[in-house]
């Protein structure tokens, strides 16, 4: 399977003497849950057990967490990573409600990527900005699902919405400016592609 070719991978690299662990595991992890996400998008079907991989990705961070030194947060804070992962878990669910066809299903898919979302909004000092902004579209989707439930316990839909996409324009303007002012597009384009998933890897 993905999840016995990956951990060879991070084993060989041992024995070869190249860098390995949690850090390389873990990147491996996240690289295949989003290239198995793409492939989902494009039609193909799950054949790779995600949640299995999102609960490998989780057992490798929770691990790793309880050693402040970890070689995983070398470059990125344990909060980052953590939305590096609640990141793709947000896609696949979001992906999850666009493809079913059973208005249950649809429904608790829709409810899954908000409450992920609202994890990281409320819970972190910092968010990655990529990540802020599909949360907001997370809620965003979330409010025009669930509007009459919340209507009669008293919220503004229309208001909170409004408010949710003027946060996600304000963080999108930011993004874009910050690139710009950088000249740094490549890497932006870089990072997008980053984000597929290593399977594109093999169309080339």
């Amino acid at each position: 399977t993905c999840k016995d070719m990956d951990r060879e991978v991070v084993d060989n690299g041992d024995r070869e003497g190249f860098k390995g662990g949690q850090d390389v595991h873990f990147e491996l992890l996240l690289s295949r849950i989003r290239g198995v996400v793409y492939l989902m998008r494009l039609g193909y079907e799950d054949e790779w057990d995600l949640e299995d991989l999102f609960k490998d990705a989780q057992n490798e961070l929770s691990q790793a967490l309880g050693h402040s030194d970890d070689s995983l947060f070398v470059d990125i804070a344990p909060a980052g990573q953590m939305q590096r992962l609640d990141y793709a878990r947000i896609e696949y669910y979001r992906l999850l409600s666009e493809q079913s066809e059973d208005e249950e299903d649809k429904n608790s898919n829709i409810l899954k990527a908000a409450q992920i979302a609202i994890r990281m909004l409320i819970e972190d000092d910092y968010v990655i900005g990529e990540a802020a902004v599909l949360s907001l579209k997370a809620l965003i989707g979330c409010l025009g699902h669930e509007a009459m439930i919340l209507e009669s316990d008293g919220l503004d839909v229309s208001d909170a919405r409004t408010r949710l996409f003027q946060y996600r324009h304000i963080i999108e303007e930011s993004l874009s400016l910050r690139y710009s002012r950088d000249g740094d597009m490549i890497h932006r384009e870089a990072l997008k592609a980053s984000n597929m998933g290593d399977f594109n890897m093999e169309w080339f």
